[in-house]
């Protein structure tokens, strides 16, 4: 009988100390041994200039003295144009707008085709008004990304599919965003799935380390998918403190306990 009680603490002990989360499997960016990140001192964040992709939807904006000719490039929902939509308050003159087709080029009312992927905002803002100038003297053009279209999967608190009407977004935005990971996310295995030129990559993170600042995966690209998988201890399903894991086994043991008492005394 002593054996067999020693036998379930050594169980319960061992079930315990897999089943308790630490701290240092939650907590984002922290410093490792290599770190040459000191607190507060000032970062330079791996930002490279996003080049457009196919698929991608980028507003124009065109302005010129002739308002009549300017109104040409102004998309229309409806008969009414996206100035219009948008003074009533939603907004559709970011999120619409031309998207770049399957070569890679966007069709502007009067000029035709343009080819823009590859290309930086900044370059694909040069080459439209150059084109754009054939038509019209002087015009003044503003180019920016129709928002970042995300999708958060896994153990996420409110995963889902989003688009942040922003031109710069990072990862801890992102996250942000989905109500944050849920305790039980493998925050060392996070997994990020970006299309690339030459097809879909997998690319796995750490958050939980303050590196992630300078990496290349620090901000979000339009059509980013985001995977959190889950912490073992998921498998244990008996909690994720130690308390609500000690209380639970304990329960059980106790209740295991208390049949081979009953059984032995028969």
């Amino acid at each position: 009988m002593k054996i067999q009680i020693a036998l379930w603490s050594i169980i319960l002990i061992g079930i315990v100390g897999q089943s308790c989360i630490p701290n240092k499997k939650v907590v984002y960016l922290q410093p490792n041994e290599t770190s040459s990140l000191p607190l507060d001192s000032l970062i330079e964040t791996s930002y490279n200039q996003y080049q457009l992709k196919k698929g991608d939807l980028i507003n124009v904006e065109v302005r010129s003295s002739d308002p009549m000719l300017a109104q040409i490039f102004i998309p229309t929902i409806n008969g009414a144009n996206l100035g219009q939509v948008a003074t009533a308050g939603n907004n559709l003159n970011y999120i619409q707008g031309y998207a770049l087709n399957a070569n890679g080029d966007i069709e502007l009312p009067l000029v035709g085709f343009i080819h823009i992927e590859g290309l930086t905002i900044e370059e694909s803002k040069k080459l439209i008004s150059s084109e754009i100038a054939k038509f019209i003297k002087s015009p003044y053009i503003s180019v920016k990304l129709g928002g970042i279209p995300y999708a958060t999967l896994g153990e996420f608190n409110r995963p889902g599919r989003y688009s942040a009407l922003q031109s710069r977004l990072t990862i801890l935005e992102a996250i942000a965003n989905s109500g944050d990971l849920t305790i039980l996310a493998n925050r060392k295995k996070f997994t990020l799935i970006r299309q690339h030129k030459e097809g879909i990559k997998r690319h796995l993170i750490d958050l939980t380390d303050e590196e992630l600042l300078i990496s290349p995966y620090y901000y979000i690209q339009p059509g980013d998918q985001l995977y959190a998988e889950p912490l073992k201890v998921r498998q244990w399903g008996v909690g994720v403190t130690g308390s609500q894991t000690f209380t639970t086994i304990l329960s059980i043991v106790s209740s295991t306990l208390l049949i081979i008492i009953t059984a032995n005394q028969l």
